[in-house]
């Protein structure tokens, strides 16, 4: 079967006039959409138009139609000549088209010459041009929706096209981004695809191709309670959460922290020198040189950054620490409680004890539920699942909390794949409402931390199998190194002039000109956006078999229910 032509002279629309590095002008005689002709004019603006260059094909967008000022009022019934006027039209240089495999090729192997000319790009031919493009013989694609500007052609994309360099949805609300994360899913477990959905709302609860659902503190539908191991959780995560004070309170707590590492380092045995009860070091008047010594036989073990001890005995051990750095009969010995110390640090204490055992900070401290630690290792080791939802929904902002413990995860999946957990096992990761977690530095000068697992994912998850998925309402609170990171990216509409200049800037293949259509796209319109994608493909998302429940207040129900009669 043939492929269609480009250049049917049933679909010339103009010449073109004008010709710079990637923009041209173009006579487009039929553009004009007088009363009685407007149903056969051509070259609205928005269109795709295929440039003929005698040797190579060439595909463009229309930008911008106008007449020229001297003919303006020839537009206008009541003052109009009888001449016609005469639209001229400025049209983005997008791609050079291979008309032997009917495929897009990135940049320009030519520019067109004064004289070419301009044919409007018809539904089938743009659709099979962008379908034979975006994939290859024998790819498991992804169908995303179809080709806005192509006949209602259906879109695919394979995953490493898709998802090999990271992808972003970005959209303001009520553009679609649900929609589009809902589909990506659907898609993903249709192609024997495996994934993460970190959903900070709960919106995606009920979307049928989730196999497993987890959640937090409380319980959610048929999601399963867990709880995240704080052993995973770093000191400096620990620091933002507690947030010392001072120049006492701080080396106090780290103090601690060593002793009872130390403690679980020996694993219950005794250790030689050090008098250790109901696992809490003592140093009042004890021997200091067998703690040191200790501390040194066992420095894998204290030295590592997790918090790898009892928590519950850390405001106890606190206090232990609150003593003079010697005795003055015994130099040799740590002396007796230090009151100044103490005092100090009884606030922090205090704090310790309450945070310890919080419901906010269950999901941490507490064991209520299944290990989620467990649960990741079990679904990235084995093929039970392809799917898995874990919800943020419960989980409190008190204490930076939802931050914190996102972060945490994600440096956990970090740490698997630098372990090659994914290497021929690649996995996705799906995070929603991505600006409120990514480029957040929480906590205070004595103790703050910059949350950037999900960034680090971004710049190197890649080459050891995790990929990620970021879909935010704010590209501009996405920190610029992140964003870049992201190959593809589904951009629906976006008013704030800031977030359309933070993508444009981010994405090499998105200039001014192609931007201007952001603003106007309509609700599950989308242009995709990538490096294995030509030119800037607008789409229009299918409607997923179950929408999320992303729906605001329900004020008509409500008022209705209460209006008096």
């Amino acid at each position: 079967m043939n492929a269609p032509s480009l250049v049917d002279p049933d679909y010339y629309i103009g010449t073109i006039t004008y010709v710079g590095a990637s923009l041209v002008q173009a006579n487009l005689p039929q553009a004009t959409a007088r009363p009685e002709r407007r149903r056969l004019s051509r070259g609205a603006v928005g269109e795709f138009v295929f440039i003929d260059c005698e040797q190579y094909k060439l595909l463009g967008r229309i930008l911008e139609v106008r007449v020229p000022d001297v003919e303006r009022l020839t537009l206008e019934p009541s003052l109009g000549t009888p001449p016609d006027p005469h639209p001229i039209g400025r049209i983005q240089l997008l791609a050079t088209i291979d008309q032997a495999s009917q495929r897009l090729q990135r940049g320009l192997k030519t520019h067109p010459r004064v004289g070419d000319g301009v044919y409007l790009a018809s539904g089938s031919a743009f659709g099979s041009l962008i379908s034979n493009t975006t994939n290859d013989p024998g790819d498991v694609a992804l169908e995303l929706g179809t080709l806005d500007a192509g006949g209602g052609v259906p879109i695919r994309l394979s995953a490493e096209k898709l998802f090999g360099r990271h992808c972003g949805v970005l959209g303001a609300t009520g553009g679609g981004k649900s929609w589009t994360i809902a589909t990506l899913l659907h898609q993903i477990k249709a192609a024997g695809g495996r994934a993460i959905m970190f959903d900070p709302t709960g919106e995606f609860g009920d979307i049928p191709a989730i196999s497993k659902h987890y959640t937090f503190n409380h319980a959610e539908g048929t999601a399963q309670v867990v709880y995240f191991p704080y052993q995973s959780m770093s000191e400096n995560d620990l620091f933002t959460l507690v947030r010392p004070s001072g120049q006492s309170q701080g080396p106090r707590l780290r103090d601690a922290i060593k002793s009872l590492k130390l403690v679980n380092a020996a694993a219950g045995a005794a250790i030689a020198g050090v008098t250790v009860t109901a696992g809490l070091v003592e140093k009042i008047n004890k021997p200091r040189a067998p703690y040191f010594a200790a501390i040194d036989h066992y420095r894998a073990q204290v030295n590592t950054p997790f918090c790898t001890f009892n928590i519950q005995n850390l405001p106890d051990q606190v206090q232990n620490e609150c003593v003079w750095s010697n005795s003055q009969n015994n130099p040799g010995n740590w002396g007796g409680p230090e009151n100044n110390s103490i005092s100090y640090c009884e606030s922090m204490i205090a704090r310790l004890r309450t945070m310890i055992h919080s419901p906010e900070l269950a999901c941490i401290f507490g064991t209520a539920g299944t290990s989620l630690a467990n649960v990741l290792n079990d679904f990235c080791s084995k093929d039970d699942d392809d799917l898995i939802r874990i919800s943020f929904k419960n989980v409190r902002f008190e204490h930076h909390t939802r931050e914190i413990l996102l972060n945490i995860i994600g440096r956990f999946l970090l740490d698997c794949a630098r372990g090659g957990v994914f290497r021929d096992r690649p996995m996705i990761v799906f995070l929603d409402e991505a600006h409120q977690f990514l480029g957040r530095t929480v906590g205070d000068e004595y103790g703050s931390v910059y949350l950037d697992a999900f960034g680090l994912i971004a710049k190197e998850g890649r080459k050891y199998g995790l990929s990620c998925v970021l879909a935010t309402q704010r590209p501009r609170d996405i920190p610029a190194d992140v964003l870049s990171q992201l190959g593809t990216l589904i951009v629906h509409r976006l008013t704030n002039d800031h977030d359309r200049d933070t993508v444009e800037k981010a994405c090499g293949d998105l200039d001014r000109d192609a931007a201007m259509f952001i603003p106007t796209l309509a609700p599950g319109e989308a242009i995709v956006i990538g490096p294995d994608i030509p030119a800037p493909v607008p789409l229009l998302i299918g409607r997923p078999s179950k929408p999320p429940n992303s729906k605001g207040p329900a004020f008509q129900a409500y008022w209705n229910t209460r209006k008096k009669p």
